[in-house]
């Protein structure tokens, strides 16, 4: 039996360089690279127009969202983009990379549990949160058990991406 790799979409705000989110996506990229069973598709919403982001999470077997936390909650360009896919999310395993501030974005993560759950996705539980002095000068976090963390993250979200996709092949998400 063949075993294709399951197509992760990496759906983050921005990669201009300097920026801290920029550095936690471009280290998890990397995280996603090193595990054989996905094929990353790196997403950057302040480059990819709207109208392209449903076919790209239709084609996902899994989704990572790279945020911040600003005011305790996600930003909106990122509800922005959550709103223009819709059906694609249904039935479609959703992880979280956070950061920022005191909670390490852990906040933004639980708000946007809320919002998936009211769009049939399925969230994975554990998720990866940071703030700025977890990472080094040179964009790798400082603790060496972070790349053992994200190993974990992405076997339970390829768990959730193989069951999910199967389910979506064999019987079609009910609307």
């Amino acid at each position: 039996m063949t075993v294709h790799p399951l197509r992760l979409v990496v759906l983050t705000r921005n990669l201009d360089a300097g920026r801290f989110g920029t550095a936690v996506t471009r280290w998890f990229a990397r995280e996603v690279e090193r595990a054989d069973e996905f094929k990353l598709d790196l997403i950057d919403l302040s480059a990819v127009p709207l109208a392209g982001l449903p076919r790209r999470i239709e084609d996902a077997d899994a989704v990572m969202i790279v945020t911040a936390e600003y005011n305790h909650a996600y930003p909106g360009d990122v509800k922005t983009a959550i709103d223009a896919v819709r059906r694609p999310w249904y039935a479609k395993p959703i992880g979280f990379v956070v950061y920022g501030g005191r909670s390490g974005g852990l906040r933004a993560a639980e708000q946007l549990r809320l919002v998936f759950g009211e769009l049939h996705a399925v969230t994975i539980r554990d998720s990866l949160g940071f703030r700025e002095e977890d990472f080094t000068a040179d964009g790798e976090p400082a603790d060496p058990t972070t790349s053992a963390a994200a190993a974990a993250l992405l076997r339970q979200l390829a768990w959730w991406a193989r069951s999910l996709r199967d389910a979506r092949a064999e019987t079609p998400y009910p609307e």
